[in-house]
């Protein structure tokens, strides 16, 4: 079970992370594929590097011993759904941590905003948006 068939589009966001291994399984469970996976030198300590695709997204993930992790230092990414409903419903049934557990309404858009916000494991938030 994942929530892919809810993701209908966005590209890609770098993301340093402490914990590489809970950073794969969250992003699996929004549907993730991992396109390569490398190590790299940073600073003369082995980094590594997982690229992941998520429908339209690329997500740059990097294993560092110090990030932030915490929202606010990456807001949000934010994809789009044409089913808040059944994505916010599946988001539970799979276990995920929401922000805030309820869907959010925006009037400052064009129209009305519907969304939520889900927390992976380095505080980075991802955003429903319908």
């Amino acid at each position: 079970m994942s929530m892919k068939q809810f993701v209908k589009e966005f590209h890609h966001y770098g993301l340093p992370t402490r914990d590489m291994d809970a950073t794969i399984d969250f992003y699996r469970t929004l549907g993730a594929d991992i396109v390569f996976e490398t190590v790299v030198q940073e600073n003369g300590k082995p980094c590594r590097v997982v690229h992941f695709r998520v429908s339209n997204l690329y997500v740059e993930a990097y294993e560092r011993d110090e990030i932030a992790g915490k929202p606010g230092a990456l807001d949000h990414i934010a994809v789009s759904t044409d089913d808040i409903e059944g994505a916010f419903a599946q988001a539970k049934a799979l276990g995920l941590k929401f922000a805030k557990e309820e869907i959010g309404v925006s009037d400052y858009w064009p129209g009305t905003a519907r969304w939520f916000h889900l927390v992976g494991p380095s505080g980075e938030l991802v955003e429903f948006a319908q």
